[in-house]
């Protein structure tokens, strides 16, 4: 089963976004190569766990980034989202089922295909909005490129494994000490660091 690796070629132009996608490409990675080792179903069940609670994340974090900017297929795109989460969430129900040929349909229209084609249009869009920004010395309502606040998320887990998306102004007040606790199980949230951002090879 061939599960890409992360390359320059599946950069969107957004180093925070493509951080993220590096992360989704190692972890997926890390369950081809456990299919391989004929490991317990358990073992790739908890990667899968991994997979998911990040594609979650990180579908949350990118939906926000398209409001922000204001970008006009962001109802489609959410859509595409939702079916992806289905997707996994079938395989982690059907675990013995086709589980190698699942993770590479899975790799190949996500992580490839929904990339190439449709997360590329996000930044293509936004550059094309800022450059009409500049032309037209703003929009109708008055706003500048400049005025659009983008505030990143980064991924935090608790002892539930529940996932929470933390906007970058609270992330600061955590690694300056301050908690924050989880609802669910009144644990405190720890920061799952970010992926490495790599050249291509």
């Amino acid at each position: 089963m061939f599960i890409p690796e992360w390359d320059d070629k599946y950069s969107v132009h957004n180093n925070h976004i493509d951080k993220q996608h590096q992360k989704l490409f190692d972890i997926a990675k890390r369950a081809a190569i456990l299919i391989h080792k004929q490991v317990d179903s358990s073992e790739i069940k908890t990667i899968l766990m991994e997979l998911f609670d990040y594609m979650k994340f990180h579908f949350r974090d990118e939906e926000a980034y398209m409001e922000q900017i204001r970008y006009p297929h962001l109802a489609d795109h959410r859509e595409i989202h939702k079916e992806m989460i289905e997707r996994v969430t079938d395989l982690i129900q059907n675990i013995k089922y086709d589980f190698k040929q699942k993770l590479a349909i899975i790799t190949r229209d996500w992580l490839v295909e929904h990339i190439m084609k449709e997360d590329m249009k996000i930044e293509q869009w936004y550059e094309e909005y800022k450059n009409s920004q500049t032309l037209d010395g703003g929009s109708e309502d008055g706003s500048t490129k400049e005025e659009i606040n983008i505030e990143i998320g980064h991924f935090y887990r608790c002892e539930c494994r529940e996932s929470f998306r933390v906007l970058e102004t609270v992330h600061k007040k955590i690694l300056g000490g301050q908690s924050y606790h989880c609802k669910k199980c009144n644990a405190k949230i720890e920061f799952v660091e970010d992926a490495p951002v790599r050249q291509g090879k």
